[in-house]
């Protein structure tokens, strides 16, 4: 395996690809209803892979030359500014890694006000009654290590965060107690998935490739993937009554939320049980309500994603496209004579096997060099005739 500049953009390139499909799949009611959320985690599966792994397998890699368009957008890129002693793939390489340091440190400076500000909470305890009783029936159902649990005003949704251990931030809507139930069911299957660390993982990808709009959207569609995928887990164990009381938890959390901000911390939490009223909730319900418990079909499903997912994933490593140059006459021609240089194609040229076994490189008439059989056994592949002396 290698690295090269061509493998790196060749990998933003069908990273790119993935994310386009699973935004083209995520929109796609019948595929989400008849298969779930399987295809689109494949999809996001091979985007992370693609971008992480920027190789060329060298036994396995073709070289695909290049269109002349791609051979001038090399030279420009490749070529000194005038008066200045840097290429612009030089400037935008610093541009780039400032940026993504910037974004890191960002990164890092916003995770450490969010744990001062976790600090600043007063955690609800077993006295303190609903939503605590609630999360610790269902922890000890669900099989969880513990949890903690705060009200406050300043999320717009319940909230779950924490790496190791789940933290439960909810807001002071008046919920009632199948509310809770529902609210916390959802973020306890969000923490148990571990979808924090998938987030947690895009959002390195974003501060990595903050250049690329691609990676943004890849980061909008991936929190729509959770809570398909979080609201299929909990549609799985209910029956139609069960599944009508979440979709209206979800409304009635959609509407409190409509009037409140944002906040900062979102990217270090899983933050949305219900945001959004428009079309996102609606096709959150529409797969809740429809939705049919078929073990065979998400079989097939998880199967035939994963064998086009794999397809896609060995084409993309099977080319890689590089510019297309004449190579120096120093490195492809040889001397004849003192003095003299030429090309050699099968156009122009043959081999002589000699009487005592040996071949000779006939150009035009001449004998212009003695290789060995290997050699010419090697020659001949390429369409270079051998003749017998």
């Amino acid at each position: 395996m290698s690295f090269s500049i061509y493998s790196f953009l060749m990998a933003v390139l069908w990273s790119s690809v993935f994310v386009l499909l699973l935004c083209l799949c995520r929109r796609s009611r019948n595929l989400i209803v008849c298969l779930g959320v399987w295809p689109l985690l494949g999809v996001i599966v091979c985007t992370l892979a693609r971008c992480f792994f920027p190789l060329e397998m060298l036994s396995f890699t073709h070289v695909v030359m290049g269109s002349e368009l791609v051979t001038r957008v090399d030279d420009f890129l490749t070529s000194p500014v005038p008066g200045l002693a840097v290429t612009p793939l030089q400037f935008g390489g610093v541009v780039w890694i400032l940026g993504s340091v910037f974004f890191f440190v960002r990164f890092l400076w916003s995770y450490g006000k969010f744990r001062k500000l976790l600090y600043s909470f007063v955690p609800l305890e077993e006295d303190d009654g609903s939503p605590y009783g609630e999360a610790q029936a269902l922890a000890e159902q669900m099989g969880l290590p513990g949890f903690t649990i705060y009200m406050t005003g300043i999320v717009r949704s319940p909230t779950v965060t924490g790496f190791f251990r789940p933290i439960v931030l909810f807001p002071l809507y008046p919920y009632s107690s199948e509310d809770y139930q529902n609210a916390l069911e959802h973020e306890f299957t969000h923490w148990i998935n571990r979808d924090i660390w998938v987030k947690l993982l895009v959002e390195l990808l974003r501060d990595i490739f903050w250049w690329n709009p691609l990676v943004y959207l890849l980061k909008y569609d991936l929190n729509q993937t959770l809570e398909l995928k979080c609201d299929l887990a909990i549609a799985k164990k209910r029956d139609l009554d069960g599944r009508v009381q979440y979709v209206r938890t979800l409304e009635s959390t959609a509407f409190y939320a409509k009037n409140k901000e944002g906040n900062f911390f979102e990217m270090f939490a899983i933050a949305e049980l219900s945001l959004d009223g428009g079309k996102r909730l609606m096709q959150r319900a529409d797969a809740i309500l429809n939705y049919e418990h078929r073990p065979r079909r998400i079989a097939l499903a998880m199967a035939f994603t994963s064998l086009i997912m794999a397809v896609l994933m060995i084409f993309s490593y099977s080319f890689v496209i590089q510019p297309c140059y004449e190579p120096p006459r120093e490195e492809i021609e040889e001397p004849i004579g003192d003095g003299f240089y030429t090309g050699l194609s099968n156009k122009d040229s043959y081999l002589q096997k000699n009487e005592d076994g040996s071949y000779s490189v006939i150009h035009e008439g001449n004998v212009v060099a003695s290789v060995s059989e290997d050699f010419a056994q090697f020659l001949h592949e390429y369409d270079y005739k051998i003749i017998d002396n």
